[in-house]
């Protein structure tokens, strides 16, 4: 598959079952070594589908990248109902490659996208919150660009997990590769 075999776009609520479905299973790739199994084996995908549906009708920055003609990742962004980063007016709340897209240019460009679409409206920095034991996102945001902004912890089903906080502040240099 070639980069040409990558298309991105701004999704519609139709697509909401496609992205929770690869939301899902992206969680289980990335955190089986991080979350318990007891967390991630108790993730709905009917409520994924609904919380999504929800995500997609909303004023929020949605773009998803299809490969091979099927969902390969997205990123979700707006604002945080509580800013995570004094100087960032925006948050990205998830972005997710599935592991055999990996390494092909999409998160980049997921990135790149949300940052010029977040300039577009106005916008000056984006956060993102990282699971700290997450090693290859965290070299991921690093090298797209991040800088460490604070130690959080995220507390997911109960579980408080050690979180980095980044922060992207110089969106036009991250847009450029929209």
């Amino acid at each position: 598959m070639t980069p040409d075999d990558i298309h991105f776009r701004v999704p519609a609520v139709a697509d909401a079952e496609a992205i929770a479905r690869l939301h899902v299973a992206s969680w289980r790739e990335a955190y089986s070594a991080i979350v318990p199994a007891s967390v991630l084996d108790a993730v709905d995908v009917a409520d994924r589908i609904a919380r999504w549906q929800g995500y997609l009708a909303s004023e929020g920055v949605t773009f998803l990248a299809e490969a091979g003609g099927g969902a390969a990742g997205f990123i979700r962004a707006g604002v945080p109902d509580k800013p995570m980063v004094a100087d960032a007016d925006g948050h990205i709340f998830a972005l997710y490659v599935l592991q055999r897209h990996h390494r092909r240019g999409i998160g980049r460009r997921l990135l790149a996208l949300t940052a010029a679409e977040w300039l577009r409206r106005g916008g000056r920095a984006l956060s993102v919150g990282v699971l700290t034991e997450n090693r290859p996102a965290l070299a991921f945001y690093r090298g797209a660009g991040a800088s460490f902004a604070q130690a959080d912890t995220y507390r997911w089903d109960g579980h408080d997990l050690p979180e980095s906080i980044y922060v992207f502040r110089n969106l036009p240099d991250l847009a450029r590769f929209a």
